[in-house]
């Protein structure tokens, strides 16, 4: 609605629509005029929008009914009013039931009734007007509620599933330190190992492998199978390049996680080394639906730091033994003499 508030008069009589231009004169309206019902539906078809149209009843070939109906459907939000006589009043009800009428005024009209009826009308179509555009405001509030809403219960969910990843690993290291906390052979270390590993992270397949003879590929020493885990010779293959360039890395800047991404899966490759000292890899495979985020890398690494320790107690306990017996066939050869 524009600003000054657009008014319509419809009279086939040139003085009454002279008397009320006078009228309305002094008033912040914008006026328009109209000999006949088919002149005032030109006006709107040709772009006029009037707030407030007030209509003769009695003109020739239109009455104000029929002229005021037509107008409702193509203003439907302007306010209509029309001036008739006491011999029109049915004619009034016509165009009240027919046009959508806000009021009728009674010829003769008082003029300070006049203008107070179309000041009422005026402060009517804006009130509408304000009630529409609280209530498409309201109607976007609440859209944009909903949607922070969903947002919300989004980040709630994700938070929580954090949350419950967060005491799954705990969990799982505490189960793997209590399990390290005596040393086991070194099948045995890796087996477990994987297995918490395989129920923390929730991989569909992992494998631990070690460095090999110079010249030859790395070798899976021990390994949990998924669905279709990273241990199929297709997926082998394709991880095998990333696991010699770990294996036979030189110096501790080297020992990086690497994640390859494949075809169909995304697999995580974490050293698992103690110093530049590298025991082996633990390789986790996903579906690359379900890539390793760089959160998921740090748990497994964590995991891997675990798994070196174990790993190097194994091999203090070989050393052990191996220096055990060589104690032995020393003090035999010493109680010959």
């Amino acid at each position: 609605m524009n600003n000054i508030p657009v008014v319509m008069f419809v009279d086939d009589e040139p003085n009454i629509l002279k008397t009320l231009r006078r009228l309305f004169m002094d008033e912040d309206y914008d006026i328009h005029t109209a000999g006949n019902g088919r002149e005032a539906l030109d006006l709107i078809e040709a772009g006029l929008r009037p707030t407030v149209i007030v209509s003769d009843q009695r003109m020739p070939e239109m009455g104000g009914a029929e002229f005021l109906a037509q107008a409702s459907r193509l203003l439907p939000d302007s306010i209509r009013m029309v001036l008739t006589g006491y011999a029109d009043i049915n004619a009034a009800v016509a165009a009240i039931n027919q046009g959508g009428i806000y009021r009728y005024i009674l010829k003769p009209w008082n003029d300070d009734d006049l203008k107070l009826s179309v000041r009422e009308a005026v402060n009517h179509a804006r009130l509408v007007e304000e009630n529409r555009e609280l209530t498409r405001q309201l109607a976007e509030k609440n859209q944009a509620l909903a949607q922070a809403n969903e947002r919300l219960e989004e980040m709630v969910q994700i938070r929580t599933e954090e949350l419950r990843q967060k005491v799954r690993e705990l969990e799982g290291r505490d189960k793997l330190q209590q399990y390290l906390l005596e040393v086991h052979p070194l099948d045995e270390l890796l087996a477990k190992a994987l297995t918490v590993v395989a129920e923390v992270c929730q991989t569909d397949g992992l494998a631990y492998y070690t460095p090999s003879a110079a010249g030859e590929s790395p070798s899976r020493l021990a390994s949990r199978d998924g669905d279709s885990g990273p241990l199929s010779p297709e997926s082998e293959a394709a991880i095998m390049p990333a696991l010699t360039r770990i294996l036979t890395a030189s110096g501790q800047e080297e020992l990086e996680p690497q994640v390859v991404h494949q075809p169909g899966f995304t697999c995580c490759l974490m050293p698992v080394a103690r110093g530049s000292q590298v025991f082996g890899i633990l390789a986790a495979r996903r579906p690359e639906a379900r890539p390793f985020d760089e959160e998921g890398a740090r748990t497994i690494a964590a995991f891997a730091q675990q798994v070196a320790i174990g790993v190097n107690d194994c091999g203090l306990q070989d050393r052990y033994a191996s220096i055990q017996t060589s104690l032995d066939d020393v003090l035999q050869d010493l109680s010959g003499l």
